[in-house]
């Protein structure tokens, strides 16, 4: 809740106090000291009552609304290319490319349950047997990718160095990749 929501609660109380026991000091008999104490108990019970609604509105504006948070982070994101470890390998790979508003390349891999996105620094490297990659230098470690020129295969490089063959992970594929980075 807001400083300034609960001082104005806090004021308004003590003015109704305040103006109830001016009115009670008046008062001698016991009936108007009722009155007034039940008046007052009242009005304590409508102020509580619209502290907590007001309280619930400002937690409403606050909470964060993921679907949108997700749709605005996937708007923004132009979809480059993706691979994923072609079927009967052995290790489930994930590979992901997009271009943010700004231009820059964001990289999404996972590796069976470990993901590791972000604008990583890249550097052209061979494998063993002399296949061209280009070679990410991520937060999880370092590992790869190469698409072949039909852009539907090609190459992945785990974290261990060891290179898989890869199939084209499609756009729908590489955003749910983005959506599973967000927490969803």
């Amino acid at each position: 809740m807001k400083a300034g929501t609960i001082k104005r609660i806090v004021a308004g109380l003590c003015m109704v106090v305040m103006a109830f026991s001016v009115a009670a000091c008046g008062n001698t008999n016991s009936e108007s000291t009722e009155q007034t104490t039940e008046a007052v108990q009242e009005e304590t019970a409508k102020t509580a009552e619209q502290t907590e609604d007001t309280q619930a509105a400002e937690d409403g504006e606050e909470e964060p609304d993921f679907e949108a948070e997700v749709k605005a982070i996937q708007d923004s994101l132009t979809f480059m290319g993706g691979l994923k470890s072609a079927d009967g390998s052995d290790k489930v790979i994930d590979f992901a490319m997009f271009r943010n508003e700004d231009g820059e390349i964001i990289y999404i891999y996972r590796d069976d349950q470990i993901f590791d996105y972000g604008m990583f620094t890249t550097e052209d490297a061979k494998t063993d047997d002399d296949k061209e990659y280009t070679k990410i230098k991520g937060t999880m470690g370092e590992y790869g990718y190469h698409f072949n020129e039909d852009l539907v295969s090609g190459i992945i490089i785990d974290s261990e160095g060891k290179a898989y063959d890869a199939v084209e992970l499609d756009e729908d594929g590489s955003r749910e990749l983005v959506r599973n980075t967000l927490g969803g």
